[in-house]
């Protein structure tokens, strides 16, 4: 009943001011968003981060549509917006939570603690304003996005020790296994895995070293998303089934973390690193 009151007072508050803040909200919560600001933090700010932060933000999300799937939550009726899928948890502001969260110790800025907090509360916001979700699918999208978060940042001193072999293993083993769960993630679970199998790849056969001048890093920034946008359209001609959205998402995944990275190298815009770095 609260939650109904809530929701009836909030879309009360209708004004063109809100309807223009969800629409830039919106826009940068934005799945795209997030598939093209994770790579060029891989390709041009800080390799590391950006791959754990892709494999991190893809397993919340499936997480995220996995738990929609078993909860089957409905929508509130009433809102600004059509919105598809279940409700519970918001798969907005998890994304927002994830991805934001994450970056908040690697930065270690106050500004952008500040920053990172407003955004996913902009985000929240803008989901309860829509009615697009119950009050409880934002919260436990919250508790969700940083129980991952603080998993993933404890998983990474034991994960670090970890020997190559089994760390490739996983990366096999991992996506397939989710795949296989849940077919209807394909895409997800394919990019995990070429991702993953993209990186080790990259750190053992590659290696770029992405200190160089802004100029080469936003002219290997402009080729690594014309490629995206390349794969992409060429998913609109491949037939609707789940396991070429699988295989064609391992090929997005791969271009990524290892294709685009070896293209950048072999353009000589990046270098070589020296000395064989691992996982």
């Amino acid at each position: 009943m609260f939650e109904s009151n809530f929701l009836t007072w909030l879309l009360s508050l209708e004004h063109p001011f809100l309807d223009f803040f969800n629409s830039f909200i919106h826009l940068i919560s934005h799945e795209y968003f997030y598939f093209m600001a994770i790579p060029i933090i891989y390709w041009a700010i800080h390799k590391q981060t950006g791959f754990q932060l892709l494999s991190l933000f893809l397993f919340s999300m499936y997480v995220n549509n996995f738990i929609k799937d078993i909860f089957m939550v409905e929508r509130p009726n009433g809102a600004l917006q059509l919105n598809d899928g279940y409700s519970f948890p918001s798969g907005h502001t998890q994304a927002a939570t994830t991805f934001w969260g994450y970056l908040i110790p690697s930065v270690s800025k106050q500004w952008f603690t500040i920053l990172s907090c407003f955004i996913v509360a902009s985000v929240a916001f803008t989901r309860l304003y829509t009615g697009a979700h119950w009050p409880f699918d934002i919260l436990g999208a919250i508790v969700i996005g940083s129980f991952l978060i603080y998993a993933s940042y404890r998983s990474l001193d034991w994960a670090g020790g970890m020997p190559e072999r089994i760390k490739i293993s996983l990366w096999l083993i991992v996506p397939f296994a989710l795949f296989i769960l849940s077919p209807e993630q394909a895409f997800l679970s394919g990019l995990l895995l070429g991702s993953g199998l993209g990186y080790h790849l990259e750190q053992t056969k590659n290696r770029m070293d992405i200190k160089v001048s802004l100029l080469k890093k936003a002219v290997a920034i402009l080729i690594g998303i014309m490629g995206i946008v390349a794969i992409q359209t060429i998913d609109m001609f491949l037939p609707n089934q789940v396991f070429i959205e699988f295989i064609h998402a391992i090929g997005l995944g791969l271009w990524i973390t290892y294709i685009a990275p070896m293209l950048f190298v072999s353009l000589r815009i990046y270098q070589q690193q020296g000395n064989k770095i691992g996982l």
